[in-house]
Formats: structure tokens, C-alpha cells, sequence
């Protein structure tokens, strides 16, 4: 899996695609595991991007745990950059947003310039979408009376 990525201010920008799931995630960890590796002398932190979610799955918060223990043992930090507000809400839920810092912008992230980087690249197997359910929305997905989708205002990250 391509992955796009970055050297920027020694932090290594990573996009994400914008949903990861069963059939993307074996090759992300396979590409995160490697630029981990390659970059572990080079690089003070990872920088996971996934401003191209609207939210964040069991399986993208999974994938994130994995990298911060290989950050960890390769002495990295772990940012995520994580604007959508329904995707930040899962790792609030989760608690994980105790032990990864979220931000909301690539500038907003300690040491780094907000240089933008490219969108994550097409995945080569074709991502599993959630079917439809009556009223609009998809499993997972609060909607409101009005058929918007809910998870509270654009605030940013803590």
C-alpha cells in the first residue's frame, strides 16, 4: 500500500486514507511499521494525518494503537491530526485521546509548520462502505431530528 508521505521539521507526516477498514488496514500497518523503522533516527515524532476522514473506525483507532506502541519503543512521538469532529469523538469515547494528543491542523502540532501535504493516495482494494439505513444515515452515524449529522460543533481538539 502507498502511503503518502513526508519529512517535515524531523516529524514524519503521514496521510491517511480517508476510511480505514478490514481490507486497508493490514497494508497501513505494514507501511506505518516500515516508515517507523526507516525514519526512527531521523525523526523526533510521527505525524498521523487524517484530515480526509469525517470519522475515525475501530479499526483506524487500532491501527493508531499500534503505531504508538512502535513509536514508543523507537523513542517517537505519536501526533494525530484529526479536524472532523464526528472522528475525534470516537477517541474521546474511546479515551484514547488520553494517550495520543489530537490536534486539529498539521500547524497546530508541536515543532511543525503547517505545510500542507498531498491527499492520501487510492487504496488498491476498493474500501467497504456501510449500507444505508432508513431515515439517511449510516450504522454508526448519529443523525439529528432535521437528518444532519450530530457530534457537537467544530471545536478544536484538546
Amino acid at each position: 500500500m502507498q502511503v503518502p508521505t513526508q519529512i517535515i521539521s524531523a516529524h514524519c507526516v503521514v496521510a491517511f486514507p480517508d476510511v480505514v477498514d478490514i481490507e486497508n488496514a493490514p497494508g497501513l500497518r505494514t507501511a506505518l511499521q516500515r516508515i517507523i523503522e526507516a525514519h526512527a533516527h531521523t525523526c523526533d515524532a510521527l505525524i498521523a494525518d487524517l484530515s480526509a476522514s469525517r470519522f475515525a473506525t475501530a479499526t483506524a483507532l487500532s491501527v493508531l494503537v499500534e503505531a504508538r506502541r512502535q513509536t514508543r519503543r523507537q523513542g517517537m512521538d505519536l501526533y494525530v491530526v484529526v479536524p472532523a469532529p464526528l472522528a475525534r469523538k470516537s477517541f474521546v469515547i474511546t479515551g484514547l485521546n488520553e494517550s495520543i494528543p489530537l490536534y486539529a491542523t498539521l500547524g497546530d502540532v508541536p515543532g511543525r509548520t503547517a505545510a500542507p501535504i498531498p491527499a492520501a493516495a487510492p487504496v488498491t482494494a476498493p474500501a467497504a462502505r456501510m449500507p444505508r439505513q432508513p431515515g439517511g444515515g449510516h450504522r454508526g452515524e448519529c443523525r439529528t431530528e432535521d437528518g444532519g449529522a450530530a457530534g457537537g460543533e467544530d471545536r478544536p481538539a484538546p
